[in-house]
């Protein structure tokens, strides 16, 4: 292919070399890097979340401990991975859906096998099995 070939991405109407675009499962199309790997969705996820985040008023003794432990909260949140896990009775297997794409898959937390999410090919992260 020819590197001097740049085309516009279908998700943000930016350009890019013919050669970088991908299959985005997502989108069902192909896509530019930059939308590949979610940096278009986290720029517009920022945009819309802007504004509402001035909106809410603190209530009266608010303080820097409340901020803190807010923010704490928040982080939690966002770096605990939220799957749902089911146990599959009369098996060792579990039904566990992909932390990314929500895709429910068969799990076994003995072997660890399959280690990546068949469908969008994440990494399944250790799970604890003796919570299972």
């Amino acid at each position: 292919m020819d590197d001097n070939l740049r085309i516009q991405c279908g998700a943000c109407k930016g350009f890019a070399p013919a050669s970088q675009f991908k299959l985005h499962y997502k989108f069902k199309k192909v896509v530019c890097p930059s939308c590949f790997s979610g940096r278009t969705e986290q720029e517009e996820r920022k945009k819309a979340a802007a504004p509402e985040a001035a909106q809410p008023k603190k209530p009266a003794g608010w303080d820097k401990e409340d901020e803190y432990l807010e923010k704490m909260i928040r982080i939690k949140q966002q770096s605990t991975p939220q799957a749902k896990i089911e146990k599959i009775p009369g098996s060792n297997l579990v039904k566990l859906g992909c932390f990314k794409c929500a895709y429910k898959f068969r799990y076994d937390p003995i072997r660890k096998m399959p280690q990546n999410c068949p469908y969008c090919n994440i990494e399944v992260p250790n799970l604890k099995t003796y919570q299972l």
